[in-house]
């Protein structure tokens, strides 16, 4: 299996929408929940491909994520999510 690279990422501050226009939940043993505020995005994929993960990343480390086809379809989501710009993003390479 390829391995996933982190190949953007962005700190969410009070310019941005928080929380954002979507609601993630976390169901384990200790029931159903929101995640705490989401603190970083970072979009990951796996090498050779064109799809993308928009990973949601709290304070303590928890994670939420959603599949987007493409890295323009991750950006819309994080614009409209949380009002993130196409120029916040930072250029990264490195494995998630």
């Amino acid at each position: 299996m390829s391995q996933m690279l982190a190949i953007r990422t962005v700190k969410l501050n009070e310019r941005h929408l928080r929380p954002g226009r979507t609601q993630h939940t976390v169901a384990d043993n200790n029931g159903r929940r929101e995640f705490p505020p989401f603190v970083e995005l970072k979009i990951t994929q796996y090498q050779g491909e064109t799809a993308t993960y928009l990973m949601h990343i709290c304070e303590d480390g928890s994670v939420a994520d959603t599949w987007h086809e493409n890295l323009e379809d991750a950006y819309h989501q994080a614009e409209w999510e949380f009002g993130v710009g196409p120029d916040e993003w930072i250029e990264i390479n490195e494995p998630w």
